[in-house]
């Protein structure tokens, strides 16, 4: 098992408690789609980031230029990637929810 597995389900506790505070439950299976689809159109943005700068890293790398502003730019991406995953994971559950299935 990842070793972070069980803190992560623990953030997407957290942030879907924190969204249920914030939002009304989904007014339909469309609403539902429509949120989940914002947040993993989010996710996608950064890991396109993350591509192209790693892209960029390889070159700095294979010239030895300095990586030190690059690599904390693909960590930035890498933290706000892992959010918006926790986000579509947490909208996922706010979905099973509305349809009576909310032990995700």
């Amino acid at each position: 098992m990842n070793a972070v597995e069980n803190d992560v389900r623990a953030l997407v506790d957290k942030e879907f408690a924190a969204a249920n505070e914030r939002f009304p439950q989904f007014h339909s299976a469309h609403e539902g789609y429509a949120v989940i689809q914002e947040e993993v159109d989010e996710l996608k943005e950064d890991m396109d980031r993350i591509t192209c700068r790693i892209t960029s890293l390889r070159a700095r790398v294979r010239f030895n230029n300095s990586c030190e502003e690059l690599l904390s730019r693909i960590y930035d991406n890498a933290v706000n990637a892992a959010c918006e995953a926790i986000q579509v994971a947490a909208m996922c559950k706010k979905f099973l929810e509305m349809e009576g299935q909310g032990n995700a």
